[in-house]
């Protein structure tokens, strides 16, 4: 329920656009008990536990899935809510977009689908004045249609009765985890970020063939969309990545393991801008371009193209990660004395 932030499009929710250095908590949640939270360029959506979820920032795209008119294209400056009225329990906040998951597990999108990342089998496209423009998916709308490539067939299958436990949004792309561990993309696929083995833009979320639906081995028990890629991380513990991905320097538009990380068990892994972060075993594990710190290694690292460990923080196991623009977060698990007494000995930061 604290927040801050840099630019001004009213995406803390405080009722105005003015530029806040330090965590506050915001007056609207305050009798709110706030279960998940999620973050697009400029606009934030917030899920309470029976009260509804809300929308704030940015909505010139509508993705703040608020609905109507009323607020299309505009800075929404206090939360408003989302017009689905089934308990969420996850969201994804892409570039001008948003993913949303109910507790059924199905999935809705509202925003921007200029390049098919809402996955509703259209972009919005439209022309006026002969100028083209994409129109605005104020109102979630469902994601009903996953589909499989048949190899033998050579065209697409679709895949019944799929529900969705984890969904992740790049910057115009989108991938979703199933409840049974298959991974499904869609959206803008330069450089092949969707893992199709092509380029084109898909419209719909399509699996990714590359992890062998009917090998549990295979199956995808952690995913997150970078800005020009992904990462997966699959049941024996091998975490892949493609797509563009600055660090490592990598563009391939299929799946390929990062050989560094074998024998890792992976928590979790945050893929960012210009940085990524992995949580495995009790070390948190980062490469990429350093510019205020975020790589954990000390002021004279300026950057890394191979991974390297946060060595102020090595034998704290992290159970959540976050790469954010010029800084990391880390959440540790300090269920045992002997964590609780390293995380004692960390300096401080008062500033």
């Amino acid at each position: 329920k604290q927040w801050y932030q840099r630019r001004v499009r009213g995406q803390l929710g405080t009722g105005n656009a003015k530029r806040q250095d330090r965590a506050e908590m915001v007056p609207f949640f305050k009798d709110k008990h706030v279960v998940g939270a999620a973050c697009g360029r400029n606009h934030s959506i917030v899920i309470t536990l029976g009260q509804g979820s809300y929308g704030m920032g940015e909505n010139v795209m509508g993705q703040l899935g608020i609905g109507g008119d009323s607020g299309k294209g505009k800075n929404i400056l206090s939360p408003r809510p989302v017009a689905i009225k089934e308990q969420l329990k996850m969201v994804a906040g892409g570039h001008d977009f948003s993913l949303f998951v109910t507790e059924k597990g199905f999935l809705y999108s509202a925003g921007s689908s200029e390049s098919g990342q809402l996955g509703i089998n259209e972009t919005g496209e439209y022309i006026d004045n002969r100028k083209t423009f994409y129109s605005a998916q104020a109102t979630p709308s469902r994601v009903h249609s996953f589909f499989t490539f048949d190899q033998k067939t050579k065209s697409r299958v679709r895949v019944p009765n799929v529900l969705i436990r984890h969904v992740s949004a790049g910057q115009h792309h989108s991938l979703a985890l199933s409840t049974v561990d298959h991974l499904y993309t869609w959206g803008f696929n330069g450089h092949g970020r969707l893992g199709h083995k092509t380029t084109e833009d898909e419209l719909v979320p399509l699996r990714v063939n590359h992890f062998r639906p009917n090998d549990k081995n295979q199956c995808i028990r952690i995913a997150e969309c970078s800005m020009g890629g992904c990462f997966a991380v699959n049941n024996i513990g091998t975490v892949f990545c493609w797509g563009q991905n600055q660090i490592p320097r990598l563009e391939c538009p299929y799946p390929i393991p990062l050989e560094d990380m074998y024998g890792w068990d992976v928590h979790d892994i945050a893929p960012g801008r210009m940085h990524h972060v992995i949580a495995a075993d009790k070390s948190s594990i980062s490469m990429g371009r350093q510019t205020k710190g975020e790589l954990g290694m000390g002021p004279n690292v300026k950057s890394s193209s191979q991974l390297g460990k946060m060595n102020s923080v090595e034998g704290i196991p992290m159970i959540k990660c976050a790469a954010g623009m010029g800084h990391t977060l880390l959440l540790a698990d300090d269920s045992s004395e002997d964590v609780r007494k390293t995380i004692e000995g960390l300096d401080v930061n008062d500033d």
